[in-house]
């Protein structure tokens, strides 16, 4: 079963690294998962929550939201890391959340006011914020518009306050209290405590006529994601539980929670962010915040459909890469249960049945290099990139590792130990004719990496390459112990070179390519082994 992309070990150890240095909070688990619309922090608890596969934009609004990578997946890692260090900040500045209405603006308010001091002091947050801040205003927009009432205007207003083009427009009952709200929203942002917000939210409640035990909004709920923000899980208590909301149906709702006295967690503890125990500061002792990982591109459409074309040849190559083990055999007893102590003792005799000759399968490794010349355009260029991509996802089916290079004047990675999984698919899918042929330099790249098990080279190529070139490659051949199978793209005429040195080609036209190159393999793979 495949692993969703930030289940890899890289995407999971880096999201630790990005919690502990953002909030010096070690002790916290920090589960990635899609059940939860975007974010919590558990102080009680001490654990973290965040949604790895936030939207991306909506098509109309994208041109609005700046900084966004074109990529979903970035993006998606880019807003992780904005909602790491959003929960985080929470651990230092927020403490328990009032009840009802009340609860639910003043943890719109404390949103702004907490990023603010985490920015301050981690200035690398203020573009993450900010992308945030914008993707969650096109998606509260796309959904319900640029207008409301005051108390969800004071939602899309933290979102688009610093936007050049969108603005929140109040169109409600309310709006003519807008200008006052407006001021005491935009001031308490740079307050220096947690309680001057609760203070600020009870006057906002006061200019609107809402009473401050007012019940929670349930269409506020529906923007908010404040379902289930306490630990008890019945809205409208206070508790520990902060979560971040914005997805698709709207903005962001942090159940501001308090902590149990004397863990350490939140306003009041002694240690802002980045400052560890005993005055240390965390984040900047850490060395600054851990590389943002490359993660899995989703699938385009070359890559479905070539995924579809070559299923049945990419699961048969997967079958013949496991290089199996051998099983056990049973040896049988002889004493014929007569138990003699001096034979036993002198190992003369075996007394009860054994399990013995087994053999654990062995480990194996794929290496390509395929042609990307001029000369390789048409339809050889097609062969050569639906065997390319059918090597790659029989790796990737196999579970064995794969480095892939394609090669002309030049030499491109196509996958190796970063650049795997669907990305490395979708760059073989947009594999082009170009260039010469120097087929020496990708070999150098593809045989220098160790990789543990067999090795198992394939050099995908329609033609030769000139005296230095084959000089340089033969040496390169004679120094590698792993198999090599070339897979010539022409007529049998024209491997005599390719032949020289590295022995048997499958040579094959490319419209019989995918017919008979797993036979062949199977063959190859065969004679090999005996």
């Amino acid at each position: 079963m495949n692993q969703h992309w930030w289940q890899k070990p890289d995407i999971q150890n880096w999201s630790i690294r990005a919690w502990r240095y953002y909030s010096w909070r070690p002790t916290y688990r920090l589960t990635l998962t899609t059940s939860e619309r975007t974010a919590y922090v558990n102080m009680r608890d001490k654990l973290v929550v965040c949604n790895p596969e936030y939207p991306y934009p909506p098509l109309n609004y994208r041109s609005g939201v700046r900084g966004l990578p074109k990529d979903v997946r970035q993006f998606q890692v880019t807003y992780l890391e904005s909602l790491i260090a959003h929960e985080a900040g929470h651990t230092h500045h927020t403490g328990e959340l009032p009840p009802g209405l009340l609860g639910q603006l003043v943890n719109i308010i404390e949103d702004e006011r907490m990023e603010r001091k985490m920015a301050q002091t981690f200035p690398t947050l203020k573009p993450l914020f900010q992308l945030a801040a914008d993707a969650d205003a096109a998606h509260t927009i796309a959904s319900s518009g640029k207008g409301g009432d005051i108390i969800g205007g004071c939602l899309l207003h933290r979102f688009t306050h610093h936007h050049p083009q969108w603005a929140y427009l109040p169109d409600g009952p309310d709006r003519h209290h807008w200008p006052e709200v407006r001021t005491i929203l935009e001031a308490v942002w740079d307050a220096d405590t947690y309680e001057e917000v609760i203070q600020a939210a009870k006057r906002i409640l006061s200019i609107l006529g809402i009473p401050e035990n007012a019940p929670r909004r349930d269409d506020l709920d529906k923007r908010l994601d404040g379902q289930g923000m306490n630990l008890e899980g019945s809205p409208g208590q206070g508790g520990n539980k902060q979560g971040q909301g914005g997805g698709p149906g709207g903005g962001d709702d942090e159940g501001e929670g308090g902590d149990e006295e004397g863990s350490g967690n939140g306003p009041g503890d002694g240690n802002g962010p980045g400052q560890g125990p005993g005055g240390g500061q965390g984040g900047q002792d850490a060395g600054g915040p851990p590389q943002r990982p490359t993660p899995e591109q989703l699938p385009t459409s070359t890559t479905l459909q070539l995924q579809q074309q070559t299923q049945g040849m990419s699961r048969h190559i997967a079958q013949l890469l496991k290089r199996k083990g051998a099983p056990a055999r049973t040896h049988q007893s002889r004493d014929r249960g007569r138990f003699r102590y001096d034979r036993y003792a002198t190992g003369s005799e075996r007394y009860f049945d054994q399990r013995v000759g087994a053999q654990a399968p062995g480990q194996t490794h794929l290496r390509i290099a395929v042609d990307i010349s001029g000369s390789m355009s048409g339809s050889r260029m097609d062969a050569a990139r639906t065997l390319t991509f059918a090597l790659i996802e029989a790796a990737r089916l196999a579970d064995v590792p794969v480095l892939a290079y394609a090669f002309d004047d030049r030499v491109d990675v196509i996958a190796d130990q970063q650049l795997r999984g669907v990305t490395s698919l979708n760059t073989a899918a947009r594999l082009g004719a170009r260039g010469g042929t120097f087929l020496a330099p990708a070999l150098t790249r593809l045989w220098q990496p160790q990789l543990e098990g067999q090795s198992l080279t394939f050099i995908i190529t329609d033609g030769g390459i000139d005296a230095s070139d084959e000089q340089r490659c033969r040496k390169l051949y004679e120094a590698h112990t792993g198999m090599v199978v070339p897979v010539f793209l022409s007529h049998a005429t024209h491997n005599a070179q390719y032949e020289r040195l590295f022995g048997q080609c499958v040579t094959l036209p490319p419209e019989d390519l995918q017919t008979h190159i797993v036979s062949f393999l199977k063959a190859f793979l065969a004679k090999a082994a005996s």
